[in-house]
């Protein structure tokens, strides 16, 4: 065993760790908000809040959604449903360009994230 944080940590705490970090620089990642950008609708009064905002399409349902019910989804999930490799292919899939993106829903995204996950658990 690798000896992480003077020992008080486990390699998995160390994995979750790194995890943590790329996905809080993945959200500053500039090909992500591209995707988004071309996603984008039109300005319209969101039914929930009665504010005027963004509204973008989803990849998947074609249904149009304000800001805040939609994620940008990594086509190819960052870790494969195939299981973690290495890092280098975790940091090439997590920042990818812009075509490796796409805009869904939150129902959507929570489908596909599901389905993802029920693969991984078969492998």
């Amino acid at each position: 065993m690798t000896n992480r944080n003077g020992g008080l940590w486990t390699e998995s705490k160390f994995h979750s760790f790194i995890k943590s970090a790329l996905r809080a620089a993945s959200s500053r990642w500039p090909p992500k908000y591209q995707c988004l950008n071309e996603a984008f609708v039109d300005k319209r009064v969101n039914i929930k809040t009665g504010r005027e905002g963004k509204h973008y399409k989803c990849n998947s349902c074609n249904g149009v959604f304000p800001t805040s019910e939609v994620q940008v989804d990594h086509i190819i999930p960052a870790v494969p449903v195939s299981g973690f490799t290495n890092w280098d292919e975790v940091i090439n899939l997590m920042f990818c360009e812009k075509d490796g993106f796409q805009v869904l829903c939150k129902p959507c995204h929570s489908a596909k994230t599901a389905e993802e996950r029920q693969l991984r658990k078969k492998k």
